[in-house]
C-alpha cells in the first residue's frame, strides 16, 4: 500500500513538474517573443525616419535645381509669375505637405520620436507664415485628412492673430498644445539666440 501511495505521489508531482516546466516554457518563449518585438520595432522606426529623412534631401535637390522654388518661403510672391513657375510652386509645397503629413501622422501614433517631429516644425513655421502657402492651402486642403487641415488651419489662424513679435513663439505654443502638449515642440525655440 505504501509503494502504491508513493507511486501516486510521483505521478501527481509529474504532472504538476510538467505544469511547471510549460509554464516556464510559455513564459521565456513571451520574453523573447516580446524582445524580438522590441527589436524590430526599432528597426521599423529607423526604417521610416530613413525614408522620410531622404525623401527630404530629395525635395532640397528640387530645390538647388529650381532655386525659384525657394519664393514659397518669401513674404510674398509677385503675381506676374510664369504658369510654369506656379505650377511648380504649387506641387513643390504639395510635396512638402505630403511629407509633413506622414511626419504628422507618424507622430501621433508615436512612430516617430517627437525630436524628429520638432526638427521639422521650423521649415513649418516658415511656410504657414507666407501669404502664398496661405493662399494655395485653402484649394490644396481638401487633398488632406481632417486633423491635419485642423492642425494647419489652427498655426495659420495663431500666425494671423499673433502680433508680429510673437508669432514664431506661439505658433510653437499652438503646435505644442494640438500635438497633447507636446514639450520637444514648445521648448524648441530654447536656447536659440
Amino acid at each position: 500500500m505504501e509503494a502504491l501511495t508513493l507511486f501516486q505521489y510521483i505521478m501527481k508531482n509529474a504532472i504538476s513538474i510538467t505544469q511547471l516546466i510549460t509554464i516556464i516554457v510559455l513564459v521565456i518563449s513571451l520574453w523573447i517573443t516580446y524582445k524580438e518585438f522590441q527589436r524590430s520595432n526599432k528597426v521599423r522606426k529607423q526604417d521610416i525616419y530613413t525614408k522620410l529623412e531622404l525623401s527630404s534631401i530629395e525635395l532640397f535637390k528640387i530645390a538647388i535645381d529650381h532655386p525659384e522654388i525657394e519664393k514659397i518661403y518669401d513674404a510674398k510672391i509677385e503675381k506676374d509669375i510664369s504658369d510654369i513657375e506656379k505650377e511648380r510652386l504649387l506641387e513643390y509645397t504639395a510635396c512638402l505637405l505630403n511629407l509633413f503629413e506622414i511626419q504628422f501622422n507618424l507622430r501621433l501614433s508615436g512612430d516617430i520620436e517627437p525630436v524628429i517631429f520638432g526638427s521639422w516644425m521650423p521649415w513649418f513655421y516658415d511656410l504657414c507664415r507666407t501669404s502664398y502657402f496661405k493662399e494655395v492651402w485653402k484649394n490644396l486642403q481638401k487633398h488632406y485628412t481632417p486633423r491635419f487641415r485642423e492642425f494647419i488651419n489652427s498655426l495659420i489662424n495663431t500666425i494671423d492673430t499673433a502680433s508680429e513679435s510673437e508669432k514664431e513663439k506661439m505658433f510653437y505654443e499652438k503646435a505644442s498644445q494640438l500635438m497633447g502638449d507636446d514639450e520637444v515642440i514648445k521648448n524648441w525655440l530654447k536656447g536659440i539666440e
